[in-house]
């Protein structure tokens, strides 16, 4: 059985943790092969407008597989180094990713899970979903760009509590937090993640990911560095069929190219 799943339908791609057995553990194999190319594919593929991921089996992710870190076969501390500087290449690509990234987060999210969870744009949670950022329990610092995402997140001084007491934490506290957007029924995880998706699909493109990039860069940023990159996003979008379609509707009082709300009402009524 694959470690993960990758399916791609209607501009939605949804990778999928797929380690029940192990709650989703962050294999050997996972690290250096399933998860690069993930984010290479979701990068370079067109048709993927949209990007969800989740974990098979009732859990997220538990984090990376502790039970490989031991034994007289353990990597030396410079291959360590390299494989940790290549995993965070890779994640930081994925946050840094043009399109909208969705987490889907059932069960566990623990270390390395939770770190995997949060470079998410999105994080939708069921209510018996759990958090952690245990790597002090083993004597480690957060990794896979925890150490960055979480403070842009929930603040440094959380950031810090949680890391220093490496406790757990329910989907309830983090969406107090703003760590989760969501919470489903565990049945209804997958669906919610589904129709979020697919309805961030009729956006512009452009828009979306002009903007993912200016939110992005605003903590880091000055004023004038922040008005330069959003004069260069408006044009860039302002340049688009999209905005362009957008626009001769308005005038002309068609239905908007792009209406959340007018979405969801239609679903509703059906």
């Amino acid at each position: 059985m694959s470690e993960t799943t990758f399916e791609i339908e209607d501009g939605v791609a949804v990778f999928t943790l797929n380690r029940p057995g192990k709650m989703n553990a962050i294999s050997q194999d996972m690290f250096l092969t399933d998860l690069p190319e993930m984010v290479a594919r979701a990068r370079e593929d067109n048709d993927i407008r949209v990007l969800i991921l989740t974990g098979a089996g009732g859990n997220f992710c538990s984090g990376a597989d502790v039970s490989r870190m031991g034994g007289v076969n353990k990597p030396s501390p410079k291959q360590r180094g390299s494989h940790l500087r290549n995993t965070l290449g890779y994640l930081y690509d994925l946050i840094n990713l043009p399109k909208p990234v969705i987490s889907a987060v059932d069960g566990i999210a623990f270390g390395g899970g939770l770190s995997l969870a949060a470079v998410a744009d999105m994080v939708l949670a069921t209510s018996r979903a759990k958090f952690s950022l245990v790597f002090g329990r083993i004597g480690l610092i957060p990794d896979m760009t925890a150490a960055y995402v979480l403070p842009r997140r929930i603040g440094p001084n959380k950031t810090k509590e949680l890391t220093f007491t490496a406790r757990s934490f329910s989907a309830e506290e983090a969406m107090q937090l703003g760590l989760v957007q969501q919470i489903h029924e565990p049945e209804n995880l997958l669906g919610a993640a589904l129709d979020l998706a697919r309805g961030l699909t009729h956006g512009s493109p452009t828009a979306m990911a002009e903007a993912k990039k200016l939110i992005d860069i605003s903590l880091q940023s000055t004023q004038q560095e922040m008005i330069d990159a959003e004069c260069a996003a408006q044009l860039e979008c302002r340049d688009t069929k999209f905005h362009n379609e957008a626009v001769r509707r308005f005038i002309t009082k068609e239905p908007r190219l792009y209406d959340w709300d007018a979405m969801h009402r239609q679903k509703a009524a059906e």
